[in-house]
């Protein structure tokens, strides 16, 4: 409060002797708080102003600043000398006017607070105003002139454009120049260098500002031409400048002429360019080309790969005695290279050194790039040794170059000597962030993450920061090599621990990658949350990686939101995604669902890819929709997308389904065509084929194709194998065994499919003890299958133990048709309901307990499972019970057992069930 109240009265007295009139005391309060948040605040002893940095254009008189000119002499200026009631500012409308809240810069909230004549009463009185000739302490707290210079020097033009509209429109006199001639030319360089089609715009206001109190020199009309060719017509341009340059009587210069020449030739207006530049040769034109004038064409001509323009440009410059500089032969020493014409280039390098021109480090490390790219280690070897003895040294951006080259070309076994020499070559202390970064990606994509953990601890220890690139570099390489946990750890010590955040959304897409390669959804929401606090815009790979995993966790909705926001967003949507989408959809049988996203695709303009059609197929054939199929086929064909292996297996599968063996040969005939080895799916799919056919020795001649290829087979060709062999009217036993025996060799986990297609196998050919052989199998495996066979094995198991007199195994049969195979250890009575089995196999499962005698289990079948299962036995059932029952008379007492279960639980068949024992009795 004491250091408050001396301000206050060091402000009062420089406003009593100083100042033209009483400020508001918050007014003054504001303007000293400002000038404390400027100076770092180091509270002043006198009223502080913002020191003027030196200017690097302090050198630059680009103007008579003795002549001043209006061309505007009829303009009226009018102020208004009433001042509207309850103007006082407030602290806070100087601190943060209104419509600037947002500004980070202190100097833009200066300028905004800076007092129009509506805002000072005694000012305003006096018609006086900031621009009005006094001294600029007399109404505000820093002089205008001074706080625009020192938005020039900071380069920025952001803050230069808004601290000029601010001033400017304080300026109602327009009676004098507000600003000097200099400080107007170093506005419009900033502009210059800012290089946006918003800075041409603020330029051209500042210049129109300039020309009502100023002559332009042509300095500052080529300024202008510089910045206006890059966003304007360049037609307008140019008339533009030569309207100005009549008009202020200036002479263009071969600059000027340049300039037009490198507009119109980057808008493809290579005539009218080659005609400025004939005419300059030629003499129309007051200036003869410059050595920048035959630089600048060639240049243009390299990028558009005019390689014989060029060269006749070159030709002229001797026939015009220009001596070439170095830039010029560097600039046709990389056309030759481009071109691989390395005698051409060592032709250059002869000229260059007739002309007394020394190749530099830009000549010899083009050569040494072009070389790495061809892998021609003695031409970089004799270049190397020409620079030593030249003694020129490469710098850190040509190392660095090369070591990408390397590193792009190079093969594990010789990259890390290859590095460790380019390293060695390095100068001392030139290894910069550029290098460190690409040694990071380097080591990075190959894996080697010792060799990467080493640079980033080496940066540390040097005290050096390590930027977002290298340390994006080392969480890729952990990424690629599957150490996600590795890399969180990398990304917590590095940011979260340390309260940094990343740049960009660029570390957040590698760590979500990550997160998606694991399937964490909960860690790659972790990230997008954090992201989203320190509000970094998610990119669209971030958000597909999102939707892959929400579709992965079967939260198809919240997928859907993130569609959505993409949307909003105008992300562009990729063929991945909506192919993602699809395919998701159509795995969960949801057919509609996966052409709705495929619409919507086409709808956004998004053109779909080899993938999309492949999957698009697939939805098709789970719908059995074969005609669309190959619809869909044709139309791939159509747009020009060549099929892959994926593509062809499809539509092998989609006419093995149908039995079409002339379809199948046709696709499998195209795989062979187009240069692919088909895979073990593709196989497999034709073996399929020939066995619905009955070919069983086509089939054989596949399945020995495939191991003559040295193609690892798996469970589903065995499978296929087996069905083939099911499938013939006699079945070769032998055979079969033999490819039992090889799922034991090879070690393969049997699956449901496995199972099911060999108990139809022995099961339809009559072998029930290779069935109960292949249950026993079944029930052995250490991990037990999580399945419930369907009723065709169903069937044949309980026919087999029915034939044989396994009643143990009829019982765990029955168990897994109830229960399902994982639940067998379980009590029945501990479970509330049990799995209903078709009505065929339960009369097979209860005509085997009569067989065997097994009145027991009847009973406890009829009383406790078929509540349990919600079944009532059909009439059938009842007939097959009582009759082999009634006919006995030993079975007297179990009749009556089994009679009153049934009448209990079911009263309505009583009738039915007595005339059933009554006329089994009769005959």
């Amino acid at each position: 409060m004491h250091a408050l109240k001396s301000n206050r009265l060091a402000l009062s007295k420089h406003g009593s002797s100083t100042f033209g009139g009483a400020q508001p005391l918050d007014s003054r309060v504001a303007a000293f708080m400002i000038r404390l948040l400027c100076n770092n605040h180091e509270p002043p002893h006198h009223t502080p102003r913002i020191p003027l940095r030196k200017s690097s254009f302090a050198f630059l008189r680009a103007y008579h600043s003795t002549t001043i000119v209006s061309f505007d002499r009829d303009r009226q200026h009018s102020t208004s000398a009433q001042e509207p009631q309850d103007s006082r500012p407030t602290i806070s409308s100087f601190l943060a006017p209104p419509g600037t809240e947002k500004h980070y810069s202190p100097y833009e909230t200066i300028a905004d607070s800076f007092r129009s004549t509506e805002n000072n009463s005694t000012a305003g009185a006096r018609g006086q105003t900031i621009f009005s000739g006094r001294h600029p302490s007399d109404f505000d707290p820093i002089a205008p002139k001074l706080l625009l210079n020192d938005a020039v020097n900071s380069r920025n033009a952001q803050q230069v454009w808004h601290t000029y509209t601010r001033l400017i429109s304080r300026n109602t006199t327009g009676r004098s120049p507000p600003f000097s001639a200099s400080l107007y030319f170093r506005i419009l360089h900033c502009f210059q260098s800012k290089k946006t089609a918003e800075s041409a715009k603020w330029a051209l206001k500042v210049y129109k500002d300039m020309t009502l109190y100023y002559i332009p020199r042509i300095t500052t009309l080529n300024t202008m031409l510089d910045i206006l060719i890059r966003h304007e017509d360049v037609n307008w341009t140019i008339d533009f400048f030569y309207q100005n340059a009549s008009y202020f009587k200036v002479a263009p210069t071969p600059r000027s002429y340049n300039i037009m020449i490198r507009g119109l030739a980057t808008k493809g207006q290579f005539k009218a360019a080659r005609k400025i530049y004939s005419d300059m040769r030629l003499g129309v034109l007051p200036v003869q080309p410059d050595i920048s004038t035959y630089s600048t064409l060639m240049s243009l001509y390299a990028k558009k790969g005019m390689q014989d323009e060029a060269t006749r440009v070159l030709d002229d410059m001797y026939k015009d005695q220009v001596k070439p500089n170095i830039w010029i032969f560097n600039t046709v020493i990389k056309r030759c290279v481009n071109r691989k014409d390395y005698v051409g280039a060592n032709k250059v390098i002869e000229l260059m050194r007739e002309s007394n021109i020394q190749p530099d480090i830009v000549t010899y490390s083009t050569l040494i790039d072009s070389y790495a790219k061809e892998g021609n280690e003695d031409a970089i070897a004799n270049i190397q040794a020409e620079m030593a003895a030249n003694q020129i040294y490469p710098n850190a951006k040509t190392i660095t170059s090369t070591i990408k080259t390397f590193a792009r070309i190079a093969t594990d076994s010789d990259i890390d000597a290859r590095l460790e020499g380019l390293l060695k070559s390095l100068p001392a202390g030139e290894m910069h962030e550029l290098t460190y970064g690409v040694l990071m990606h380097v080591y990075g994509k190959r894996k080697d993450l010792e060799a990467a953990m080493g640079i980033y601890q080496h940066i540390i220890s040097k005290g050096q920061k390590v930027n977002d690139v290298i340390v994006n570099s080392l969480l890729h390489g952990h990424i690629l090599a599957d150490q996600i946990p590795t890399a969180n750890k990398i990304f917590h010590d590095h940011f979260t621990s340390r309260g940094f955040r990343p740049s960009t959304s660029i570390t957040y897409s590698i760590m979500i990658t990550g997160c998606c390669k694991q399937g964490s959804l909960n860690d790659a929401l972790h990230y997008y949350h954090e992201m989203n606090k320190f509000q970094l815009e998610p990119d669209t790979v971030i958000c597909s990686r999102l939707i892959q995993l929400y579709l992965e966790h079967h939260q198809h909705d919240n997928a859907r939101r993130i569609l959505r926001l993409m949307r909003n967003a105008k992300m562009d949507i990729s063929v991945h995604t909506f192919t993602m989408l699809m395919d998701h959809m159509s795995s969960n049988k949801d057919t509609q669902g996966a052409l709705r996203y495929y619409q919507e695709m086409l709808e956004a303009g998004v053109r779909p890819d080899v993938h999309c059609f492949t999957v698009l197929i697939n939805t098709h054939l789970r719908a059995q929709n074969y005609a669309a199929c190959d619809r869909t086929f044709e139309s791939m064909i159509k747009f020009g997308v060549q099929p892959t292996l994926q593509t062809f297996t499809s539509m092998i599968h989609v006419h093995s389904a149908q039995g079409n063996l002339d379809k199948v040969r046709e696709h499998w005939s195209a795989i062979i065509d187009s240069g692919r080895l088909p895979d073990l799916i593709s196989f497999t799919l034709l073996m399929q084929t020939y066995g619905q056919q009955g070919n069983i020795e086509m089939v054989e001649h596949i399945f020995k194709e495939i191991d003559r290829k040295r193609i690892k087979i798996d469970v589903p060709t065995v499978t296929t194998l087996i069905n083939a062999y099911s499938a013939m009217p006699r079945l070769n036993i032998g055979r079969v065994e033999k490819i039992v025996n090889m799922m034991e060799d090879l070690e393969l986990r049997p699956t449901t499919e496995y199972f099911r297609v060999l108990f139809n196998t022995y099961g339809r050919h009559g072998l029930p003890d290779r069935v109960v052989k292949t249950w026993r199998q079944l029930q052995s495996l250490e991990q037990p299958l999580d399945w419930i066979p369907p009723t065709s094995n169903l069937l044949h198991l309980i026919e087999a133990c029915r034939d044989r007199g396994y009643t143990d195994i009829l019982q765990s049969v029955w168990h897994a048709a109830t229960m399902g195979l994982m639940a067998q250890g379980q009590q029945a009575s501990s479970v509330p309901s049990l799995i209903c089995p078709s009505p065929d196999v339960f009369t097979s499962y209860l005509n085997a307990l009569l067989t065997h005698n097994r009145f027991r289990e009847i009973g406890t079948l009829l009383r406790e499972d078929c509540p349990k299962m919600r079944m009532t036995p059909r009439a059938a059932d009842f007939d097959l019970l009582f009759t082999s029952l009634a006919q006995y008379g030993f079975l007297e007492k179990e009749l009556k057992s089994i009679r009153s279960i049934v009448v209990q639980q079911w009263p309505g068949v009583t009738p039915t069930v007595d005339q059933i024992i009554k006329s089994t009795r009769r005959i």
